[in-house]
């Protein structure tokens, strides 16, 4: 059938998902290359960020501080593998109407991407600009990424939905108050991106709310608006990391996710590394926080990885930063792998604001594997 945007449309079928990102994780950590794109307008491709080149058709798009080559250096860091591929699919000033002309050039045979497993769709943010009001870009878009999941699916393609980039547009600038009046950011968050939250749940497709995650970022990281979005509508270079380390969270499963008080210790599931479950000791009577922890004596004294655990803070403040050892002196921690001994039983590391961190232990030097615990609070 048509939609009210002309494009044709598959119907009511759902079609059965094909894979996840759960799938795609797995792959990797088996060595697999399977790539994932994100597809969409100048804020997907990078336009703000240093070094960045714009996006040609059908070939592949390297520019290095973008969000995806951000996500492919991380992915690549946790799971070991150097194969893996993220690939930018972002295109300055398009929308989902052009999107939808382009799907073969861009992903077809011929191109730099023809082997992609799953597609990031988002676009919404220039669409506002193409309709006379919020229920042609409604009808409009919403066909747009209709046409856009059922060609995914006819390729064997799976597709997934990303709302979009948070902006500073609270209202429309002077001078283009008449020529574009939906020219907002909170147009296209109660259209645009209410449309792919309602398809989301139409399709059973994943979707990743970037649109509430970067407005996050936005209000309450401690980093000023200026450095982030220095035109009000583009993520520059520190804007991109985030969203690089907001989509590691949702991809990588053992990641955990810290919005207050949050302990962090042999007992957290999504621990990564570890000693062996035989070394860890589990007082009747704890005296401390603490009720899981290793104080073991191994048979050398070689430096020693005990615990290893990937951390995305998403709280309304900077969270503080706490180490628990027991009696060893040579064990110290990194974050982000930046080194600091343990001085003290309890130690302040210092606070953390939004965004991902690497929290690992080491015994030092010492034949002993002493280590309890994190705080952040």
């Amino acid at each position: 059938m048509l939609t009210n945007s002309g494009v044709e449309s598959a119907g009511t079928n759902i079609p059965a998902t094909l894979c996840t990102l759960n799938d795609a994780w797995t792959e990797w950590l088996r060595g697999s290359k399977f790539p994932i794109a994100f597809f969409g307008d100048s804020t997907v491709d990078g336009a703000n960020t240093t070094d960045w080149t714009a996006n040609t058709l059908g070939a592949d798009n390297l520019s290095p501080n973008a969000f995806s080559k951000k996500l492919e250096d991380l992915l690549s860091l946790a799971t070991g593998n150097d194969s893996l591929r993220i690939y930018n699919a972002g295109f300055s000033g398009k929308t989902g109407r052009w999107a939808v002309t382009i799907l073969e050039e861009q992903f077809g045979e011929t191109s730099a991407y023809h082997d992609v497993k799953m597609i990031g769709i988002g676009f919404g943010i220039n669409d506002r600009l193409g309709f006379e009001d919020e229920k042609a870009y409604r009808d409009g878009f919403k066909g747009y990424i209709e046409h856009i999941i059922h060609w995914c699916y006819d390729k064997g393609i799976q597709p997934f939905l990303l709302t979009t980039q948070a902006s500073v547009e609270p209202g429309v600038m002077t001078q283009y108050a008449e020529a574009y009046p939906m020219r907002t950011s909170g147009h296209i968050d109660s259209v645009a991106n209410e449309v792919k939250r309602e398809l989301a749940r139409a399709y059973g497709l994943q979707l990743i709310d970037m649109n509430r995650f970067t407005e996050s970022f936005l209000l309450y990281s401690s980093i000023s608006t200026q450095r982030i979005i220095s035109d009000r509508l583009h993520f520059g270079d520190i804007g991109h990391q985030y969203e690089a380390e907001v989509l590691f969270a949702h991809i990588s499963p053992r990641t955990l996710v810290a919005d207050g008080y949050t302990k962090i210790d042999y007992s957290s599931q999504k621990v990564t590394d570890s000693v062996p479950e035989d070394w860890l000791t589990m007082p009747e009577e704890p005296a401390d926080r603490f009720k899981v922890y290793v104080d073991h004596t191994k048979e050398d004294t070689a430096d020693m990885l005990i615990f290893s655990s990937w951390v995305f803070v998403n709280a309304k403040r900077m969270l503080t930063l706490k180490a628990f050892r027991g009696s060893s002196p040579d064990t110290y921690v990194r974050v982000n792998g930046k080194t600091a001994r343990l001085a003290e039983a309890e130690t302040v590391l210092g606070q953390l604001d939004l965004g991902l961190y690497k929290l690992e232990v080491f015994t030092g030097a010492s034949d002993k594997a002493d280590f309890k615990g994190f705080i952040l609070e």
